[in-house]
């Protein structure tokens, strides 16, 4: 599956070799967002943004009387295709859903490098804990045609023409690759992290990027568990006492020895009564 193909690059770019005002200013926008959910499950949308100027004078720009604008639309991977103007700028997205992030390609201008070796698809792993789970993922961005294609295709080619005008002025082509995260994110490689556990990298061409994100995500229905055990475990050992306590008391009998006003009484009585009072009555 081609999720960014040169020939996409090569049709814009070349159309802004016949542009002679073309400034750093003027940036083309190349965005990757990539959706990862915790069953590996996800989206992947490419934009590519270009000036809606451009796309107007490009109105019959390349070969065979094609314009820009159905050039691009060509040349997206395939995917759903939306277009939309945002600002200064016309938006061309390509979106595809996946089911294993581990069978999504890497990112690669010219669908040819293997840097690093072997390195062709994404990867994600999860391991499980008693109190919670980590993620980890990797992902491989190589924005730079391979020197075996430029050696190739001659020094006068387009592939040539289009390395050299945007290494002399890389400004001209800004690409952000993002990944929104399914937890929360505690350690990366990334330039920014947003809202959302949103990791974003700004590359420029010619950038070889390994990406690099760590997540963790807790189980609050253990620790709620837990909780609810903890107060079972109370409830439990409060009534055994209670249980103890009655049985000691029960097997101690009743009390018979007399109690202590009886006694008090008696010497009260010795004390304020003569015998011969006691006969009188």
């Amino acid at each position: 599956m081609k999720i960014i193909s040169l020939k996409t690059i090569i049709i814009l770019i070349s159309f802004l070799l016949i542009i002679p005002l073309v400034s750093s200013c003027d940036q083309t926008l190349l965005d990757i967002h990539t959706q990862v959910n915790t069953d590996y499950s996800g989206t992947r949308t490419i934009d590519l943004a270009v000036k809606t100027e451009y796309i107007q004078k490009g109105e019959v720009a390349l070969s065979s009387n094609q314009s820009l604008f159905d050039g691009i639309l060509e040349a997206l991977p395939e995917g759903e295709i939306k277009t939309f103007e945002e600002g200064d700028y016309t938006h061309f997205s390509s979106t595809i859903t996946f089911e294993d992030v581990n069978f999504l390609q890497h990112i690669s201008i010219d669908n040819f490098s293997e840097t690093p070796p072997g390195r062709f698809y994404a990867r994600m792993e999860k391991e499980d804990f008693f109190l919670y789970s980590e993620f980890f993922f990797e992902d491989y961005i190589d924005m730079k045609i391979d020197d075996t294609l430029l050696q190739a295709s001659g020094q006068n080619s387009a592939l040539n023409r289009i390395n050299d005008l945007v290494t002399s002025d890389s400004d001209i082509l800004s690409i952000t690759y993002q990944i929104k995260f399914p937890v929360e994110i505690v350690n990366h490689n990334a330039d920014l992290i947003g809202d959302d556990n949103i990791a974003i990298w700004n590359l420029k061409y010619g950038d070889q990027e390994k990406i690099m994100i760590e997540g963790k995500k807790t189980k609050f229905l253990t620790y709620f568990l837990i909780g609810v055990l903890g107060l079972i475990g109370l409830l439990v050992l409060f009534i055994i006492s209670a249980l103890i306590f009655g049985s000691r008391k029960r097997k101690a009998g009743p009390d018979t020895k007399k109690p202590l006003y009886s006694y008090d009484n008696y010497f009260k009585k010795d004390r304020y009564f003569e015998p011969e009072d006691e006969d009188d009555f």
